[in-house]
């Protein structure tokens, strides 16, 4: 069986900073980013990577303890990337850091 790879970005869409990038004309919010970065990794890793925008104010405040809880000390800023449920990243949607990290998850092979 292949390794898939689940990447969860969460959000708080009151805080989103808006990007201007040379990719989009319009200046982006961190959910258009993750439909983007899905698009992207469609290409490269097709029904292998799947992205999931959540917003961590909107859904159960039960998920996310840890999350929740170094939000609130400010030892971390959002978007946090999570890859298969395990934090990588916060503070921003990096697209090449996020493929350099599937590509990681990938390549240590077939789950047993």
């Amino acid at each position: 069986m292949l390794r898939r790879v689940h990447i969860q970005i969460l959000d708080n869409p009151i805080e989103d900073v808006i990007f201007s990038s040379d990719k989009f004309e319009e200046p982006a919010t961190n959910k258009i980013l993750a439909d983007e970065l899905q698009e992207e990794l469609n290409h490269f890793y097709p029904y292998v990577v799947s992205v999931e925008y959540i917003d961590l104010f909107m859904d159960s405040e039960r998920e996310f303890p840890e999350i929740r809880e170094l939000l609130r000390h400010g030892a971390i800023n959002t978007p946090i990337i999570l890859i298969n449920g395990v934090p990588k990243i916060h503070g921003g949607i990096p697209y090449s850091v996020i493929r350099k990290e599937v590509e990681k998850v990938l390549s240590s092979g077939l789950v047993h």
